[in-house]
């Protein structure tokens, strides 16, 4: 099957006929763009190495929905349930499902990818040019780096959407309403910050200036999560009061999470200067090493810069937020940073915030370790477990946001945690605890500093 796929892959490119496939390998249940699939692409690949002849392009396509007809199976499978089989049932529901309001649909073009200067870049000019000799690393390489280069380039030219604006001041909000005033300008600051961070704005947010939310399009999405039940009135009248149904969040996370990707270095930043409170100071240094370790913990939930190492993406960021005036260097020497003044400064909490139920899920799935014992447990007999002792936590106040008891967020930070050192991934689908020399009190340890760092946070 593979060769004849490869043949068919060879023939399309020799004939010039486009070729399109998901990257993804399937669709986000959360929102946020997955981690790309290589089989197809490396078929693509090795097809393009064996045709010299033929120019090759890789074009990056974001396809965006402001709200999407899948709504609540997906919410069902966040929440631990098992994926529906689509039936006959599903289909005779078809018409409800076109008299629905669903918003507009977002389709965007990245900047496009030449094969060949991703070859140059692997191999050099001089061996790119003759293509022979190409070791099974550097191939590999070379599949990697089109593969991260292209979703990377998706993630950019995402379409901010009302519905992912909303939904981000909405689930910002830590208490249980929100009125319109604050609802509004709490939208109205998160637009200037994706503005300024080059975010591509759908052109029905913005008003006749080109620079200020329009009134109607923000009153529309909000209608919109209303018929969807996404959003209810606390209290009806002039100015309303909003409130979230807490079965609802996770819903409304998907469509934050379609425009996260543009403020987790801000956020990650936010996060750990948000702990030294207004008035204190951080060091940079200090700073730049709580981000690193942030960044490598989350590394299985977002896509980073594929163009740049992390010091670069660190110090980009801080210096985005500096000149926005939501960070301010102190000290003689300028090596420490202190939060911004006025309304700058008060994006500080905002961008924390929005990494808020991360925090929150890592910290369940550490405490729920504990139901890997000495003989381990079996994979999906401990996420329902977990899942279990999170909405336990959720009903105790030990966690605030509901949207953290999430299988995907669960399945993230067993990866990390396995990096980390405190659990080990058996055969088939058992956890166990890890292997290696660590002794059980130090393993205990390990998890007990884990959770108290991930507290620090929450």
């Amino acid at each position: 099957y593979a060769a004849l796929v490869d043949a068919y892959m060879r023939k399309l490119i020799v004939e010039g006929f486009p070729i399109e496939f998901f990257i993804e390998g399937g669709r986000s249940r959360t929102g946020k763009l997955l981690a790309p699939k290589y089989g197809l692409l490396t078929m693509i690949v090795d097809a393009a190495l064996k045709l010299r002849l033929k120019k090759v392009y890789f074009v990056p396509i974001s396809v965006g929905y402001e709200r999407i007809i899948e709504e609540t199976s997906y919410v069902h499978e966040l929440g631990g349930g098992e994926k529906k089989k689509e039936n006959v049932g599903g289909l005779l529901k078809t018409p409800q499902v076109l008299r629905s309001k669903y918003g507009r649909l977002y389709v965007q073009f990245g900047k496009i990818l030449p094969f060949e200067d991703v070859l140059q870049e692997v191999l050099g000019e001089e061996r790119a040019s003759t293509r022979r000799g190409i070791k099974p690393p550097e191939r590999r390489t070379l599949v990697q780096r089109i593969a991260h280069q292209t979703t990377y380039q998706i993630d950019r030219v995402t379409v901010v959407t009302p519905a992912a604006l909303v939904a981000t001041a909405l689930l910002a909000e830590r208490r249980r309403g929100i009125t319109t005033e604050l609802l509004r300008e709490r939208a109205r600051v998160l637009l200037g910050a994706l503005r300024r961070l080059g975010a591509r704005v759908a052109d029905s947010l913005l008003a006749e200036d080109g620079e200020s939310l329009r009134e109607e399009t923000f009153e529309e999405a909000v209608q919109l999560f209303l018929d969807a039940k996404l959003l209810r009135y606390a209290e009806k009248g002039a100015s309303p009061i909003y409130t979230v149904p807490d079965p609802r969040r996770l819903a409304l996370e998907y469509y934050k999470n379609n425009v996260l990707h543009f403020f987790v270095p801000s956020a990650m930043i936010s996060a750990v200067v948000e702990q030294v409170g207004e008035e204190g100071e951080l060091e940079v240094a200090a700073l730049r090493e709580e981000v690193r370790w942030l960044s490598r913990l989350f590394k299985y939930e977002f896509m980073y810069r594929a163009d740049a190492p992390f010091e670069a993406i660190f110090e980009d960021a801080l210096g985005t937020m500096e000149g926005a005036g939501e960070l301010v260097r102190a000290g003689e020497d300028g090596e420490r940073v202190r939060v911004g003044e006025g309304e700058a400064g008060a994006r500080v909490p905002l961008f924390a915030s929005m990494l808020r139920s991360y925090f929150e899920g890592y910290l369940l799935a550490v405490r729920a370790l504990q139901q890997v014992g000495a003989d381990g447990v079996e994979r999906k007999a401990w996420m329902k477990r977990a899942l279990t002792i999170g909405q336990r936590m959720y009903l105790a106040g030990e966690l605030e946001r509901r949207e953290a008891v999430s299988k995907p967020k669960m399945e993230s930070a067993l990866k990390a945690l396995k990096d980390l050192g405190v659990v080990g991934f058996g055969a088939g689908e058992t956890l166990t605890p890890p292997r290696g020399e660590a002794s059980e009190a130090e393993v205990a340890e390990a998890v007990a500093e884990l959770e108290a760092r991930l507290s620090r946070f929450v």
